[in-house]
């Protein structure tokens, strides 16, 4: 997977844009990014989205833009001139897909049958556009897909709300979701970049969904932890787990054998995606102890400590 894709994936939604006018473009990307995702697919279907392309890529170099409903090498060509980072398209165009592979660009065809699949991987593509993903079938089609070509990810779009999007990123062969369910047109065509910005960073809280998993104190050892979790345990109606670091009064109190991170403990927030969480906290500045990020064996996050103290706690990310 290249580079871009890769960070596509970190970030998990696409907005993908049609753009009428080319001074709408800088505005809605840096309201984009300002809500949290610094990334946008401009569709070829306007006469503004080669110039918007090639504004946003000069302007907001952190920012991922990319080209989309690419439907001939020429178009292919004028993204690339203008800017664009990746390119995707509606169907599997061989010619489309010779010129991006032989670019070295990222591209990304649509993909919905066994028969597109394999002339996509013949071409060394692996990130395929699912589209449009709720008339073909949504998550089950894409696993079933998944079965013979397991190394295949796919970006659905298509018709997508906030809550598709969701359902869709739970999927973990899903590298993102696209669409305009972040926003509305409306805004955009009133030139509401605050609302935008709003409603933009909403979508991307309600898909990571913080909450506090449970309350973590520090022990100065073994048996001061076990102590302290019986008496939680008991004035709850708790059970006790013992582990090899910490022991559990039921789910909701962790007690640390022996100090850990900061002085008095730590508050594990919960997540859907610990993973996108982790890269979306970074990008936002939070900066973590990175000797205590934890990863599965398919490279997921599923434990993290963020370095700032709150009062003597540290605040813990964990996976759902």
């Amino acid at each position: 997977m290249s580079s871009v894709l890769a960070e596509i994936e970190k970030i998990g939604m696409i907005p993908v844009m049609a753009i009428d006018r080319v001074e709408r473009a800088l505005p809605l990307a840096r309201a984009l990014s300002a809500g949290g995702l610094p990334l946008m697919e401009v569709m070829f279907r306007t006469e503004a989205a080669a110039e918007s392309i090639r504004q946003i890529a000069k302007a907001c170099p952190d920012f991922i833009v990319g080209a989309g409903t690419i439907l001939s090498v020429d178009q292919a060509q004028t993204a690339l001139e203008c800017g664009a980072q990746f390119l995707v398209a509606p169907g599997f165009n061989p010619e489309v897909a010779e010129f991006a592979v032989r670019k070295g660009v990222p591209f990304v065809p649509g993909c919905v049958s066994p028969t597109e699949v394999e002339a996509a991987r013949k071409l060394g593509l692996s990130v395929l556009k699912f589209f449009p993903a709720v008339q073909n079938g949504g998550v089950p089609a894409m696993r079933l897909l998944n079965g013979p070509y397991p190394e295949v990810r796919f970006v659905p779009t298509g018709d997508l709300t906030l809550e598709l999007a969701i359902e869709y990123l739970s999927y973990h062969k899903v590298a993102a979701a696209g669409g305009d369910f972040m926003l509305s047109y409306a805004d955009l065509h009133a030139d509401n970049y605050e609302k935008i910005s709003a409603d933009t960073q909403a979508a991307v809280q309600a898909y990571l969904n913080f909450h506090v998993a449970h309350m973590g104190m520090n022990a100065h050892s073994k048996d001061g932890a076990q102590t302290l979790a019986s008496r939680l345990g008991a004035t709850l109606g708790l059970g006790t787990t013992v582990y090899e670091r910490s022991t559990f009064a039921g789910s909701l109190f962790e007690i640390m054998h022996q100090p850990y991170y900061h002085e008095k403990g730590h508050v594990a927030i919960g997540t859907r995606d610990a993973t996108r969480a982790y890269y979306y906290l970074k990008r936002r500045g939070v900066e973590f102890f990175e000797d205590s990020v934890t990863w599965d064996q398919q490279g997921r996050v599923i434990a993290a400590y963020m370095k700032e103290d709150f009062e003597g706690f540290a605040l813990h990310l964990v996976q759902d």
